[in-house]
């Protein structure tokens, strides 16, 4: 007969038997009750080792009485083992990963050797079935419920993949590497990442979900040339959450699907020289995030899928690569790149997943789809003769319900009674043309041409009866030049002049810097 006796997480303590059952020399069974980061009492049962767990878990399927057991892939003391060891028997996916990520790529750092652990909860008559055993744990590693990987490529081309995964009965993590051993600035680099991606992990096992990204943008790209952030995660309802994000410095991607809708950002950071200075983009992100909030509200879209949004964009459009060396001027002078925004070119939509709220009028959907654009064309062969076009576009397209005195979303039903509420659609469109044009060295122009179109419909119901039905048009355009400006700045910077002109000037450019971002409500095109 075994006796389970307690023992220190640090000294486990192993007792033999001669009743074994043969199993995998990587295959370690412990027994933990009482102390859950390491086994409370570990048994050797010829090579495994035994964990008991005193708490039931039905889902597994046991007898009445019989004992659940953690199987583990190999016995270590490392410190993912000792992060594992206290996660997995929470049920909640953000418990079970909890630190694991961060851990994984620090215990990686120290020496660029691969990593695999493994740990499956089930029965103690399963746990000695090696060929069962050993079919779970690689099921775990490749196909689980949720896994979440980083993948990164050094600027060498070796390649380094962390994983973690989990299923109801297991928690898995890897790390491997591809094409040959790590330098030493290699491993130091990827080991910046371990916050970074630990964030990024925290984020979408948070509830709601969102997207911590920013982090995972500031990597040494002088070592390393790319970064791949994968994910999937089984949602309660069967709506899986799933995430695309790759960076380079070239281009950086975001693709994320869930039960509330879809994200789609991509930026081009090819054409350095567009790009302003740190207050200037921060400007614009500012304006931005501003304007999504606007487009929120009036499209009623929902909150956490719009915070996604927000974070992605400001991930994707913060922390731009910088080269190893500058890029050949755009313009003559600095103060003419007020006329762009200073973000790199994008493309972003957000479309949410539509809904029949009302049964009694079932074409009449909740939906939300948004998209927004930058692009920058530069023609001409050389400095002197140069010309910059930069468009922004934006469009959005919402349906929604609204109580009768314009409040949150009404509960519909299939009597009359419930049918007193305002259905509404919009449809908007805005745009902001810059551009910038020189001859023979000479600023010859320098424009912004914008335009915002916004139509509401409203349609009043009472009692189930349409009563009132109104349509609101909305539009306005602007164009401006801002050539005498900017003329008048590259002349006057060469100049030393008094603190309060300096003071004017950098105002008035400041606001030519505002003017240029898109505006999507007409009425302040009109101010």
């Amino acid at each position: 007969m075994t006796t389970l006796s307690p023992i220190s997480p640090a000294i486990p303590i192993q007792i033999q038997t001669r009743s074994a059952v043969a199993a995998s020399p990587a295959t370690v069974i412990e027994s933990a009750d009482a102390f859950p980061a390491r086994p409370s009492a570990i048994v050797s049962l010829g090579n495994p080792v035994a964990d008991v767990e005193s708490q039931t878990y039905s889902r597994l399927g046991q007898l009445p009485g019989q004992e659940i057991v953690r199987v583990w892939e190999k016995t270590s003391q490392d410190a993912v083992t000792r992060v594992m060891g206290t996660n997995p028997r929470s049920l909640s996916i953000a418990n079970r990963f909890h630190g694991l990520g961060a851990a994984l790529v620090e215990q990686f750092a120290k020496n660029g050797s691969s990593i695999s652990q493994s740990v499956l909860h089930t029965t103690t008559d399963r746990a000695y079935d090696v060929a069962g055993i050993k079919s779970e744990q690689t099921l775990l590693h490749n196909k689980a419920d949720n896994l979440i990987s980083l993948s990164i490529k050094t600027a060498s081309g070796k390649t380094v993949t962390f994983s973690l995964t989990s299923q109801d009965d297991g928690l898995g993590v890897q790390a491997t590497v591809d094409g040959g051993p790590l330098s030493e600035d290699e491993l130091k680099a990827i080991g910046a990442l371990g916050n970074a991606f630990q964030a990024a992990v925290d984020g979408l096992t948070a509830e709601p979900p969102k997207l911590d990204l920013g982090k995972l943008t500031q990597f040494d790209s002088s070592v390393l040339a790319s970064i791949d952030l994968n994910a999937k995660l089984k949602g309660v309802d069967g709506e899986d959450l799933t995430l695309a994000f790759s960076a380079d410095d070239q281009r950086r991607t975001t693709q994320m699907s869930g039960p509330d809708g879809k994200l789609n950002l991509s930026v081009d950071l090819k054409n350095s020289a567009i790009l302003g200075d740190a207050k200037q983009q921060a400007n614009a992100l500012n304006s931005y995030l501003a304007q999504f909030d606007r487009v929120q509200e009036r499209g009623s879209a929902k909150a956490a899928l719009m915070e996604m949004f927000k974070d992605a964009f400001s991930a994707m459009n913060s922390h731009y690569p910088q080269g190893t060396t500058l890029p050949e001027r755009l313009t003559r002078n600095a103060t003419d790149k007020g006329l762009l925004t200073g973000l790199a070119d994008f493309e972003a939509s957000i479309t949410q997943t539509n809904n029949a709220s009302n049964p009694m009028h079932l074409s009449e959907l909740d939906s939300f789809a948004y998209t927004l654009s930058q692009k920058t064309v530069v023609a001409g062969s050389i400095m002197r003769d140069r010309k910059i076009d930069q468009t922004q576009q934006s469009s959005l397209s919402a349906s929604f319900h609204k109580t009768l005195k314009g409040g949150k979303a009404p509960a519909l039903g299939k009597d009359n009674e419930s049918q007193n509420y305002l259905y509404v659609q919009v449809n908007d469109k805005a745009s902001s043309s810059a551009s910038l044009a020189y001859k023979d060295g000479r600023l010859t122009k320098a424009s912004v041409t914008q335009s915002a179109s916004q139509d509401t419909r409203t349609q009043k119901y009472v009692m189930g009866k349409l009563i009132e039905e109104t349509v609101v048009p909305k539009q306005a355009s602007a164009s401006r030049s801002h050539l005498v400006l900017l003329e008048y700045a590259a002349k006057e910077s060469k100049k030393s002049k008094d603190a309060s002109e300096q003071t004017l000037l950098k105002e008035a450019l400041a606001t030519l810097h505002s003017s240029v971002m898109l505006q999507e409500n007409p009425s302040a095109l009109m101010r």
